[in-house]
């Protein structure tokens, strides 16, 4: 049997075969958690990823490692280009500005899944200080006595806080809340996100397991290129200085807000440094004064980073 008659008898037969589980359905379906990448509550993108990718097959060396794309890939707006990570590969993100946990979802994490059955999945952890990570408790409700084959479905039904729930264009939600309080991970100021590829193999000596120590089983072997998790990107929800500004509002005066070429801080602290930034995570001007010009720049939202003596701060604005 060829590989695209495999592919059409895998998802026939899943989309009969595949239960409900305890948790959110797949993207447009009533009660799903899935964020498309066009929401309003992404106020900016993750850039500055590093990867260290497994290999295309765990138990095959041969083969070598995952190659399709680069970090590169993640920076900015999900667009369906990827990194792949290979089994058990992983990427961090160092956050250009930190998040904080704010009510309900923080970020979402989104993978290239070409259908919201054909699921690869991966762990998420997230640290204040890029020594320290938590992870968040990851469910999986999928059987774990049969291997999912490499075109095998996942419902996700049966999946919660694991990267790669939703198929491409829809990011997998992530709330601070759901992991649990340490003094060694400061809520208020997350720093770096780490997510791991789940290999998927379930046999004991390659098997990842979830929260309630349960194997968790997706699609297995993938050896190509686009083995394991697809990073596409990361969409940042509550950003500090983004979402918590207002109480600065006295401090500092930002005008004219749109703008159209030049933007002026008044404030009674003295002003090191104006940065202009676009939601890519790409600096545009910068300025050693309390004013900041740019006469040829597309119209958009960017952040302006306000640097004194002691602090930094970050507020929206609007090129018109």
């Amino acid at each position: 049997m060829n590989k695209s008659v495999q592919i059409v008898v895998f998802f026939f037969l899943s989309h009969f075969t595949m239960g409900q589980g305890s948790y959110a359905p797949a993207a447009g379906q009533i009660g799903t958690t899935a964020m498309h990448k066009d929401s309003s509550s992404f106020v900016a993108w993750a850039t500055n990823c590093s990867v260290n990718r497994g290999y295309q097959q765990i138990n095959d060396s041969t083969l070598g490692k995952a190659s399709l794309g680069d970090s590169t890939n993640v920076y900015g707006k999900a667009n369906g280009t990827v990194v792949s990570l290979g089994d058990g590969g992983e990427a961090i993100l160092n956050l250009y500005q930190s998040l904080h946990n704010g009510p309900g979802p923080d970020f979402a994490i989104f993978e290239n899944g070409f259908n919201s059955s054909f699921l690869e999945l991966a762990f998420v952890e997230v640290s204040s200080d890029g020594i320290h990570f938590f992870r968040f408790p990851a469910n999986s409700e999928t059987q774990d006595s049969i291997q999912i084959g490499t075109f095998g479905a996942v419902d996700a039904t049966n999946i919660n806080n694991l990267a790669g729930k939703y198929q491409v264009n829809y990011g997998s939600p992530f709330d601070l809340d759901e992991i649990s309080n340490d003094s060694l991970l400061n809520k208020g100021n997350i720093t770096h996100i780490k997510i791991i590829d789940v290999i998927g193999n379930i046999t004991p000596e390659f098997a990842n397991y979830d929260s309630q120590n349960r194997k968790i089983n997706d699609p297995w072997p993938t050896p190509f290129a686009s083995s394991g998790f697809d990073l596409d990107a990361v969409g940042l929800i509550h950003v500090n200085g983004i979402n918590t500004l207002t109480e600065k509002q006295q401090e500092f005066k930002v005008f004219p807000n749109p703008f159209t070429s030049l933007i002026t801080v008044n404030s009674d602290v003295e002003i090191e440094q104006l940065e202009l930034i676009s939601l890519s995570g790409k600096t545009v001007a910068i300025s050693a004064n309390s004013s900041i010009e740019i006469n040829e720049l597309p119209s958009g939202i960017y952040l302006l980073r306000i640097s004194t003596e002691k602090s930094v701060y970050v507020k929206k604005v609007v090129k018109k």
